[in-house]
């Protein structure tokens, strides 16, 4: 176990602690300050490559650093720090407190399996057109003994039973072998220049080459396949022998976490009420779109009829590219939100062992510039798939509608989630660069559905009453969310709240639940973030009056960073 790393940090941090208590009138609280962020910047809970870093000694262990740091951080007076400090305090607050929340109480590594299959990094940096072969394998030689320990203390270290759960994890694991039987063989092939023999590929036989880096990447590729399989052996005949129970957080912990991670003005009590007034208001608003498009039918007469309106399957991938582009041309020429960095977005089908993680997609923002100087960002969606039965087909096609295109890829693309998050990456701040919260950055993302249906994007009225729909997925997320983790509503109350209210069919309320239902709070911010933006948009332009300018306000907002609303909201106005 990696001790001397953690131990070297814990005792920085009790130095930093005896400093602020010994030094007083020496050492003022602006220069206690400026010390504690350069201290956080160089965290010790970034353990990317730490090889123990799921294991619950280095869990508890970051716990107990969360805790001093939290202690460190609240012996100096915010009142005396300059308004931005004042910010950063708040923001530094947030991030450990939620981390606290997550390590000493919901405590999901020892019930969701799912925690210890991180292999999007190995499925990003197989992909990437930003590094070189020899990055690749330098990356792979660190990150592999991770992904092999990770997997090894699932076995250890879950011990709570949460059937949907276990289901998920098993799909993930058991679609997860193709990254080490099929891809990281195939980028061996590649980068040896095909030095690998292809019929041996599959099987991770030693390349043609005596290469030690590319045999000792398939050395460890081999061991995580063998553990790999006997994770999956756990999970269908070990984890269900364990203590059942649910994934809830509890109304004590949630309430906690609305008031000190999310900075939120709500509990669970207000915010459930909350969800359903705005959920009732959406609805009302579509009954009466529908009745502009057409009065002999119901709103859901109407949305079947436009979500029976798809592109070809074979062109599902071309069919949103062509929507990021346009919505990207929409936000240049209104000038709505300045951009000014060499930037694209491509769609990509998703990785097939995340394809139950989400009923869509997920988006996968640019890192950094590749090889041909753009900000690539990636939008990875659930491609169509010929070998699925005629009704998986058919609802995934209806799920796939040119309304929800048109309507997702400015939340998404542009000016979401992409152009937010190359905001983010050039703040000037490491804090701010390096930290989120899904409440902005999710809220922002509706937001721009919203900006969209404003600035004239969507071409009819049936289109804008998709996109009243999925705004009431989002209403309906508060709901689901602080229901499902507070003991309002149960799993099934939850889908059925997506699939009798929503309009949503079942498979994808499902994964749409699933979701949720390992992050709680994440998705809370959708809505509530928008909310809480369009509020302060509204107040700017109070504020600025004859001067106010949409671009001016998007530029501003973006520039603060991705931290709670409230925090956001103190830094535009002061």
């Amino acid at each position: 176990m990696n001790f001397k790393m953690i131990i070297k940090n814990y005792f920085v941090f009790f130095f930093i602690l005896i400093a602020l208590i010994g030094c007083n009138g020496n050492y003022n609280d602006e220069e206690s300050f400026n010390d504690f962020v350069e201290s956080f910047n160089r965290r010790s809970d970034n353990l990317t490559f730490n090889v123990d870093r799921l294991s619950e000694d280095v869990i508890l262990q970051q716990l107990s650093e969360i805790k001093e740091k939290l202690k460190i951080l609240r012996s100096i007076d915010i009142n005396t720090l300059e308004k931005e400090d004042q910010i950063d305090y708040k923001f530094i607050e947030s991030i450990l407190v939620g981390k606290e929340i997550e390590y000493e109480e919901i405590q999901s590594w020892k019930r969701d399996p799912r925690d210890y299959m991180n292999f999007r990094q190995i499925s990003n940096t197989y992909n990437s057109r930003m590094t070189t072969c020899e990055d690749k394998y330098d990356y792979l030689l660190e990150y592999l003994p991770v992904v092999l320990n990770d997997l090894k203390f699932a076995m250890l270290q879950i011990d709570t039973y949460v059937p949907r759960f276990q289901e998920l994890g098993l799909y993930m694991a058991e679609n997860s072998m193709s990254i080490f039987r099929l891809d990281i063989g195939e980028l061996i092939y590649s980068c040896s220049g095909g030095g690998m023999d292809w019929e041996d590929m599959e099987e991770m036989m030693v390349p043609v080459k005596e290469d030690p880096r590319e045999n000792k990447i398939t050395s460890l590729n081999r061991e995580i396949i063998g553990q790999l399989e006997l994770f999956i052996d756990f999970l269908k005949n070990e984890l269900p022998k364990k203590e059942k129970s649910s994934f809830s957080i509890g109304k004590a912990t949630y309430n906690k976490m609305l008031k000190n991670q999310f900075l939120l003005d709500y509990n669970d009590e207000t915010l459930w009420e909350f969800g359903w007034k705005e959920f009732n208001n959406t609805v009302s608003k579509m009954d009466a779109l529908a009745k502009e498009i057409d009065p002999n039918k119901s709103t859901s007469e109407l949305l079947i009829d436009i979500k029976n309106e798809y592109p070809l399957p074979d062109s599902m991938i071309q069919a949103h590219q062509y929507w990021v582009d346009k919505s990207g041309e929409h936000i240049k020429s209104n000038n709505l939100i300045p951009i000014p960095w060499k930037e694209r977005v491509n769609v990509v089908p998703r990785e097939e062992y995340l394809r139950k993680t989400s009923y869509y997609g997920n988006f996968s923002r640019s890192r950094g510039v590749d090889d041909e100087g753009y900000f690539t960002s990636e939008w990875k969606i659930n491609p169509f798939e010929h070998q699925w039965d005629q009704k998986t087909k058919d609802e995934y096609l209806v799920e796939h509608d040119w309304g929800v295109i048109l309507v997702t890829a400015p939340h998404e693309t542009y000016a979401g989630h992409h152009i937010q998050g190359l905001y983010q990456m050039h703040n000037p701040k490491e804090l701010r660069r390096n930290n989120g919260l899904s409440l902005f950055s999710e809220g922002w993302g509706l937001y721009n559905e919203q900006l969209m249906l404003e600035t004239g994007f969507y071409p009819n009225k049936k289109i804008k009453l998709r996109q009243l729909q999925l705004r009431l997925w989002r209403n309906a997320r508060v709901i689901y969310d602080v229901g499902m983790h507070t003991g309002k509503l149960s799993y099934e109350d939850a889908i059925s709240l997506m699939t009798d209210k929503v309009g949503f069919l079942r498979w994808a309320a499902q994964l749409e639940i699933d979701s949720s239902s390992s992050r709680p709070g994440y998705f809370i911010g959708y809505f509530m973030g928008m909310i809480e933006i369009l509020e302060m948009r509204e107040d700017y332009k109070k504020m600025k009056g004859e001067n106010y300018n949409i671009s001016d306000f998007h530029e501003k907002l973006l520039k603060i960073g991705n931290m709670p609303p409230s925090i956001m909201r103190e830094a535009l106005f002061n």
